[in-house]
């Protein structure tokens, strides 16, 4: 197997363009293919990566890897695709939002006859399709959305963890003057911004009722009492009630799990995906990560917490036009979720979304809390199957730093829907 490193992320273009010659229509189309390409996030973790390597061996195809930078990850990989280079296998964002622009129906090999889909419970049509059609193959547990908490500063204030906007409200009240900042909002890092106002909208979204209706154009993000706009002037309202640490515009995702294991910051809400994270900053002590900070839902009035797949251990099979890398494709996606599959949810540990496999033992109380969550009522992100959604981390950032209104956003985001839903076709439009 053979693989950019991030040192080398400058020479991807160049290096994947040479390994799509190889995927070139009639080249290899009457033997079996000897390779495959995968384009894959630099973040891969060493279960995905051990998933390439135990495929070569078991198939003798090499796998042939280029490094999507992951800081860079979603700009590069849609601008590499622009330019019609395509790979074998596509690692990537299972979110209808991200998938659209990709043009599934004439890019990618459908999926939907594979044993994995029925065997994923309701986890597909809400992630990985369009129009009935199944393009992902989704081996990684979805990312869990939801707030973490210091444990020890609210027993000190005498504080229980918060289920609902208002509970975030009184852990501000309650920590007034204390020096410990209430929430640490990470506007450095952009992304962080937008989770609290759709974590407001959770559960409002059961069965991805309003997520659907905004894609079909049925309610417009811009209704002054739905949930769109109420989740963005709640999110205001943290703001002007100064719940956010003093640097909130510039601070940084990792400053807030540092600041929220510290107890320099109460609470924070992040994913799921940043376990890892939290646990380096414990020194990779599981206890004592376990001792030191705690997991919960947070929705508008009840503790629902948002899911969206995350583009790790999510594959797609372009069409390249070689049949015999087609077929190979095909082939890494059957063992990936089937043979392949009790390895890599052992090796991650992971919990698994594929049925017939055995859970591994010994996940973290903090693992069991992002299990619990999605399994008592967890709603998909609503804006995971929405076209356009791609700048709502911008709107949110200016919101807290008071360049923009919540009505203001939402109209933005209202009309950046709109112009990629048109240019999509899509029904409602």
């Amino acid at each position: 197997m053979k693989s950019t490193s991030l040192a080398a992320a400058t020479t991807v273009v160049v290096l994947a363009a040479s390994l799509a010659a190889c995927s070139a229509p009639g080249g290899g189309d009457d033997a079996a293919a000897s390779s495959i390409t995968i384009w894959h996030n630099s973040a891969d973790s060493p279960a995905v990566l051990d998933l390439y390597e135990r495929f070569e061996a078991e198939t003798g195809i090499a796998v042939e890897l280029v490094d999507i930078p992951s800081d860079a990850f979603e700009s590069t990989t849609t601008t590499k695709w622009a330019t019609g280079d395509r790979p074998d296998i596509l690692e990537y964002h299972p979110v209808k939002s991200a998938l659209l622009p990709l043009n599934p129906a004439a890019n990618m090999q459908d999926l939907s006859d594979l044993p994995f889909v029925e065997k994923s419970g309701d986890l597909y049509p809400a992630m990985g399709t369009v129009d009935g059609v199944v393009y992902a193959a989704i081996t990684g547990f979805p990312s869990i959305f939801g707030v973490y908490y210091n444990k020890q500063v609210l027993a000190d204030a005498g504080l229980e963890p918060p289920t609902s906007f208002e509970d975030l409200q009184s852990i501000c009240d309650g920590l007034a003057g204390s020096g410990v900042a209430p929430i640490y909002e990470s506007g450095g890092s952009a992304w962080p911004t937008q989770i609290l106002p759709l974590l407001y909208g959770s559960e409002f979204n059961a069965g991805d009722e309003y997520g659907s209706a905004v894609a079909a154009n049925e309610r417009p993000l811009t209704e002054p009492d739905g949930p769109f706009v109420k989740g963005l002037e709640a999110y205001a309202s943290l703001r002007d009630n100064g719940c956010f640490n003093a640097d909130a515009t510039s601070g940084t995702f990792e400053n807030a799990i540092t600041a929220v294991y510290d107890g320099t910051a109460a609470l924070t809400a992040l994913h799921s995906d940043v376990y890892a994270s939290f646990l380096a900053a414990a020194g990779d002590d599981a206890a004592l990560l376990d001792e030191t900070v705690g997991f919960v839902p947070v929705s508008a009035t009840e503790p629902v917490v948002a899911y969206a797949g995350g583009p790790i251990g999510t594959f797609y099979a372009p069409k390249t036009g070689d049949a015999a890398r087609e077929a190979a494709a095909i082939q890494f996606i059957e063992f990936a979720t089937g043979a392949g599959y009790q390895d890599l949810v052992d090796a991650g540990p992971a919990f698994p979304v594929i049925d017939g496999v055995t859970t591994p033992d010994d996940f973290s109380e903090l693992q069991l809390a992002f299990k619990a969550a999605y399994d008592d009522g967890a709603a998909v992100a609503f804006n995971s199957n929405i076209a356009g959604f791609g700048g709502f981390a911008t709107e949110t950032t200016k919101l807290l730093a008071g360049q923009t209104t919540p009505a203001e956003a939402a109209d933005s985001m209202q009309a950046q829907v709109e112009q990629a839903s048109k240019a999509a076709g899509l029904p409602g439009w």
